[in-house]
């Protein structure tokens, strides 16, 4: 989950005040959206004990501007200080790939309502933009997320390093290590497809370990497996 900070400074006075003292706090951390499901919900929740949250929310397809084949209800809203909302993500039908996990992305955006008080004031304001990964999924996919996670196959190359994925499921890294060396520059593996990363300088070693990222936003177990070369 990526958190982008916009600052927008209010000319108006001669202090400078942060308006925030609390924030919109979201549900989960990814979004799995199952084929057959008419709709998903993702909880929010206006932790900031006085002021309301303007939140916007959108998905796009990965390139940050082209919108994705999901409707979001509600779009735009105000929640209330110390409030709970859900928004509820529905696909639109159009389509998508059957034969594997497609991967879009969730943009929520948060801004705090102006304190009573500051008016004539110069003020600085945050807007928040989380950005969380959603996972369409569609039925029957053959295996499981943690069976893609375990079966990944790893080759070195000179300094780069391939890693393959023969699942249907993307396979996010929590952590991967080769020799003892954390490798944080490879995030995922997309499914039935390749992901590879340039070596640092003096990593060697011939077994990989590494951990996924579960739907529950937790690490998954831990697995190894022989690094193969050429």
């Amino acid at each position: 989950m990526r958190l982008t900070l916009f600052l927008i400074l209010c000319l108006c006075g001669t202090i400078i005040t942060p308006t925030w003292a609390g924030g919109v706090q979201i549900g989960r951390t990814r979004i799995i959206y199952p084929s057959d499901k008419k709709e998903v919900e993702l909880a929010l929740i206006n932790r900031d004990n006085d002021l309301p949250w303007l939140v916007q929310s959108w998905v796009d397809t990965g390139d940050g501007k082209t919108r994705g084949p999901f409707i979001i209800t509600p779009p735009l809203f105000r929640l209330d200080a110390q409030k709970e909302q859900s928004l509820r993500i529905a696909w639109t039908g159009a389509p998508l790939a059957t034969d594997r996990e497609s991967l879009l992305f969730l943009n929520v955006r948060t801004i705090p309502a102006s304190e009573k008080g500051s008016e004539g004031k110069n003020v600085l304001r945050l807007i928040f933009k989380t950005r969380l990964k959603l996972f369409f999924r569609p039925a029957g996919l053959d295996g499981t997320p943690a069976q893609s996670c375990a079966g990944l196959t790893f080759r070195r190359t000179g300094n780069t390093l391939t890693a393959i994925n023969a699942g249907a499921f993307y396979s996010v890294f929590d952590t991967l290590q080769l020799g003892g060396h954390r490798l944080d520059s490879l995030d995922m593996v997309a499914p039935k497809s390749t992901a590879q990363v340039a070596l640092p300088a003096g990593v060697s070693g011939q077994t990989l370990s590494w951990r996924c990222i579960t739907d529950y936003g937790n690490a998954s177990a831990s697995h190894s497996a022989a690094l193969q070369t050429g």
